[in-house]
């Protein structure tokens, strides 16, 4: 299993449930509102809303959360959770990884599987827009994305120059975080450009993440 303790964590809960029926009611409150979510978007969480549709009194969401950022906390939390777990189990083992070929499959790997779990659950685009608009939801996302390029660059790191290994790491860190980004922008187009603007991303990692293991590295003027 990856190792993703890196990422810090963001208090969430007014009061961590202990019992199985306080845990369950937590779950059907981020069940509730991860479906407002999906159906009309960021903003009609609201803790009113949750109640109304969680079948109880809105004294039990405020129980467990102070607020909606405290929901879209530990909304964030779970996606994080498995994201990372996709991550890991597509990562193999570094002795698996003995050729810049199956470095460069493994971060289209990568890519491809995030992409698919972004199809499969698209209220996820919306939950990333509520976090990047809250400052230190948004802080605890780029250290994600920086715990996730870790990952990958210890596991493919021993086919670049050992001298490179820095350069490398940010390298891998910046794919990271444009490649969530550029999924998000992929949805927001027409779909015959969906297709291009995936394509010319991959295209553009390969070529520089390729540099790495070659040693020959592109100059511009």
């Amino acid at each position: 299993m990856a190792d993703f303790a890196s990422r810090p964590t963001t208090r969430s809960f007014r009061r961590r449930p202990k019992q199985r029926r306080g845990r369950e009611r937590v779950e059907i409150i981020l069940a509730v509102a991860l479906g407002l979510i999906a159906r009309d978007g960021v903003d009609a969480v609201t803790m009113t809303a949750i109640a109304a549709l969680s079948g109880g009194p809105i004294a039990s969401v405020y129980q467990y959360f102070p607020n909606k950022s405290a929901i879209i906390a530990a909304l964030h939390s779970d996606y994080l959770s498995k994201v990372e777990k996709l991550i890991g189990e597509g990562g193999g083992n570094v002795d698996d990884i003995a050729t810049p070929r199956k470095a460069l499959a493994l971060f289209e790997r990568t890519f491809d599987l995030y992409r698919r779990y972004i199809i499969e659950k698209p209220h996820s685009l919306d939950l990333l827009n509520a976090v990047h608009a809250d400052k230190a939801l948004a802080v605890r996302d780029i250290a994600a994305a920086r715990a996730q390029a870790n990952f990958l660059s210890d596991r493919t790191k021993h086919l670049v120059r050992k001298e490179r290994w820095r350069d490398y790491s940010d390298t891998v860190f910046i794919f990271c975080h444009t490649a969530a980004s550029t999924i998000r922008l992929s949805f927001m187009v027409a779909s015959a450009e969906r297709e291009k603007i995936v394509a010319e991303f991959k295209s553009i990692a390969r070529m520089r993440l390729e540099s790495y293991f070659t040693g020959v590295h592109p100059r511009f003027p």
